[in-house]
């Protein structure tokens, strides 16, 4: 057990990938790291195939021309042969293609069979095993807030990315902690690693073949079910995206063995490989982590269910309010429906409607389901501004929020008289001004009323 192989590589604030990196050794899969410029991606790669002893080559992917890659090809008796120059791939073990998203189409073309198959024209590499690469964000991307535009990086081929079997997000600085920063730059970088890399790895390729006979069928089931899910996202995988989800998810956890010993969890190695082994990390608009942790955690519960079709059912609806009416129709215990509501809740990102469906959730459940005073607390602290409404007094300078509240004023005057015209006014007068500041009330009101509906709330 080591406590960090990328710390004792110097690399610092990166323990959390630890289990992928070892994994994508293990499996000698590529593995691509997209980050800022500065984040450590060449010194980390650098570091892994020193402390593995193997050949390595460093190609700048902005710059290189494939006869620096592969020589000079000579026609030779119906076939090429090349003339190796000093920096050709011939002979490497580990590779690194730095800048990929620089790379030029053409180049970047005849670099999958590199990466994917390990061979240049047909002809195998005999000797290469590790093909890593890493680039710049794309322009366009906002992911964790990142503002950093970097002009001629462009997303790569959809094709090239679906090569790679991680596909990782590193740390900017501001993602480290105060200890990380204080060792980057206490200058005491550590000169040789005290962890045998070559024989972690090898222990971890044992693990993976013992778990690829013991575990398969269930990762399967999972995969099967998180693809499903990823495809009701606009989310869809390919073919061999598929079984690399299956190989990587087994291999993190064969890592996570090597690593943490009885800290290795599988259902944690999966939200990390699935995580991480998405193409799309690649792209411009990169998927949202709370999006892919709420697939992976649905997935995980449909293949560990026993064969009660009805919860697969449930858990199969991709639309979370849709689960609870499921659950309801089935007549589910009051702790399994609270836990839905409690699940859903969670993964509301927009505050107008979670506080819309609090109102409706609390009003149909109320009067005949028992749940924890949590749920309730949880549903009557955003449904008591509806509920509840006082009067409040605001005085409103000329602008947006007084245009806002004459438009509101002049919708309420017109509503008919009843309970659920008055539910609806409340809710919008409860909204005002700050949801309508992100949300459009109109537009809230359109939500809210779907909800009415489909909850079945009348009046």
């Amino acid at each position: 057990m080591v406590n960090s192989i990328t710390e004792n590589l110097g690399i610092y604030g990166w323990a959390h990938l630890d289990p992928i990196l070892l994994a994508a050794l293990a499996m000698e899969a590529p593995l691509l790291l997209v980050g800022d410029h500065g984040t450590g991606k060449s010194l980390l790669i650098e570091r892994v195939a020193s402390a593995l002893e193997q050949d390595f080559r460093h190609y700048n992917a902005s710059l290189l021309n494939y006869d620096d890659l592969v020589g000079i090809p000579i026609p030779e008796n119906g076939s090429l042969r090349f003339i190796a120059t000093p920096g050709a791939i011939w002979e490497a073990e580990f590779v690194f293609f730095d800048e990929i998203s620089r790379c030029r189409p053409d180049l970047q073309n005849k670099l999958f069979p590199i990466i994917h198959e390990r061979k240049v024209a047909g002809i195998p590499l005999e000797r290469l095993k590790h093909r890593w690469a890493a680039m710049n964000p794309p322009a366009g991307d906002d992911f964790n807030n990142h503002h950093t535009v970097y002009f001629g990086a462009e997303p790569i081929d959809p094709a090239l990315a679906d090569r790679f079997l991680f596909i990782v997000r590193v740390p900017n600085w501001d993602d480290l902690s105060l200890s990380d920063h204080q060792k980057i730059l206490s200058g005491n970088q550590p000169q040789r690693p005290t962890v045998n890399f070559q024989s972690i790895v090898f222990e971890c390729i044992k693990r993976v073949n013992h778990l690829q006979k013991s575990l398969r069928p269930r990762v399967v089931d999972y995969v099967l079910t998180y693809l499903d899910l990823l495809s009701k996202c606009d989310l869809p995988q390919s073919g061999r995206r598929a079984r690399m989800l299956a190989d990587g998810i087994l291999a993190t956890y064969a890592a996570q063995q090597c690593l943490f010993r009885r800290g290795a969890n599988l259902e944690s190695s999966a939200s990390i490989a699935t995580r991480m082994g998405i193409p799309q990390n690649a792209s411009e608009f990169p998927p949202s982590i709370v999006k892919l942790t709420a697939a992976h955690k649905q997935a995980w519960e449909i293949s560990h269910l026993t064969k009660d079709n009805r919860l697969r059912r449930i858990f199969r609806e991709p639309d979370r309010y849709q689960r609870l009416l499921i659950a309801d129709e089935y007549d589910l215990p009051d702790g399994m429906l609270s836990k839905l509501i409690t699940q859903a809740l969670s993964q509301e990102t927009c505050e107008a409607r979670l506080t819309g469906i609090s109102v409706i959730l609390l009003l149909k459940y109320q009067l005949d389901r028992d749940f924890p005073p949590a749920t309730w607390e949880l549903l009557a602290s955003r449904a008591r501004r509806v509920l509840e409404l006082g009067e409040i007094n605001l005085r409103l300078p000329p602008g947006k929020d007084l245009e806002e509240w004459q438009k509101i004023n002049a919708w309420a005057a017109i509503q008919p008289n009843t309970a659920r015209a008055q539910l609806e006014r409340n809710f919008i007068f409860a909204g005002f001004p700050e949801l309508w500041r992100h949300t459009p009330w109109e537009k809230a009101l359109q939500q809210f009323r779907a909800d009415l509906n489909k909850f079945k709330i009348g009046f």
